[in-house]
């Protein structure tokens, strides 16, 4: 279910068409997954898990000492598939449940398979701090001579856990050659504190360079050569 819960400040700027900025908001609790405890640790160990399609991991918390634990690779695919990998779990150990959020995932660099989780103990009203991805949207409506710059790719917040949102989408095609969006300009849900630099500019659209160095040529074949005042021509 999505909610629009921020707005683009256009600051009066009249030459760019009112946009919405859409997150899309996470049940506190997405899926229920179960794991089973990692006693013996190591690189073989951690081979055979992965041969055997188990993703080694480890959760920990404040206050609590860290567990190592192993989870099915089919179920933590389809978690970070369908809700990202900021998603909040409940997750079953020993017939023990708790809720943990994906605190930092390592991937294979050539694969790109999950090979490590990091899962870290949470309550449903404790605030935590995570960068929420951007999607940008419309980006093929931007007019060809434009070269779009994208400087973030995700923001830093801090929320109770139940609010994280998804993404942010922010839909570029108003933007105009010359322009930028800043992140002052994203307006949040409350309970959300946007921990990035108001100034920092998320997207820029600039003229491509190749259109720049032709309009440049087209300049210089235009230039008239001067006529020269008291040549022989004008005596004449």
């Amino acid at each position: 279910m999505e909610h629009f819960i921020c707005c683009l400040n256009l600051r009066n700027r009249c030459d760019i068409i009112f946009q919405m900025l859409r997150l899309k908001i996470r049940r506190y609790i997405y899926m229920k997954i179960s794991c089973i405890p990692r006693d013996i640790t190591g690189t073989r160990v951690s081979r055979r898990l992965r041969k055997e399609d188990f993703v080694p991991g480890v959760i920990y918390g404040k206050g609590k000492t860290p567990e190592n634990i192993s989870v099915s690779r089919k179920d933590i695919d389809k978690v970070i598939r369908y809700h990202g990998e900021n998603a909040i779990l409940e997750l079953s150990l020993n017939g023990k449940e708790m809720d943990v959020m994906i605190k930092e995932v390592q991937k294979d660099p050539i694969q790109g398979t999950v090979i490590h989780l990091d899962l870290y103990q949470i309550s449903k009203d404790q605030k935590v701090q995570v960068y929420v991805p951007i999607h940008l949207l419309n980006v093929d409506l931007l007019p060809a001579d434009s070269a779009l710059v994208r400087q973030l790719d995700e923001i830093e917040i801090e929320c109770a856990a139940n609010i994280i949102p998804r993404n942010i989408e922010i839909d570029v095609k108003g933007l105009k050659i010359g322009h930028a969006i800043h992140v002052s300009e994203i307006h949040f849900a409350q309970g959300i504190t946007v921990l990035e630099d108001n100034e920092a500019v998320i997207v820029s659209l600039s003229q491509s360079r190749v259109e720049a160095e032709d309009v440049e040529e087209d300049e210089e074949d235009e230039e008239v050569e001067p006529v020269l005042i008291g040549s022989e021509e004008d005596e004449k």
